[in-house]
């Protein structure tokens, strides 16, 4: 379990790094534009440096898409797992108190 959720750790980190390498290289795209506009505006280029940012933000919108999906399903599925969890306890403690194997404050006792 801990080698799991330290895999689980790094290769997170790896592709919150990429995500970033990416994005300094779309800023570095729109600095360069902005602190070089005479130049930019002189040449007719808007344009183009327009196009060459939005192709430099594609991949991270797209990867960031696909990561919140999957995102979103893994905690979507460890909800049901614990509430399914919840359920399936109630369930038998209803079974149990059916059956007069215990009382509702039994089933309901936290001990600790």
């Amino acid at each position: 379990m801990i080698l799991l959720s330290n895999l689980l750790c790094h290769s997170i980190l790896w592709v919150v790094l990429l995500y970033q390498v990416m994005y300094e290289e779309a800023s570095q795209v729109a600095s360069d534009a902005v602190g070089s506009i005479r130049t930019v505006a002189s040449f007719c280029a808007e344009g183009k440096v327009l196009d060459l940012y939005h192709d430099k933000c594609k991949f991270p919108l797209r990867k960031g898409i696909h990561q919140g999906l999957l995102s979103g399903t893994a905690f979507g599925f460890s909800n049901f797992v614990m509430y399914a969890a919840y359920a399936l306890c109630f369930w038998f403690g209803a079974k149990l108190v059916q059956q007069g194997k215990a009382d509702f404050e039994q089933v309901f006792k936290v001990k600790t």
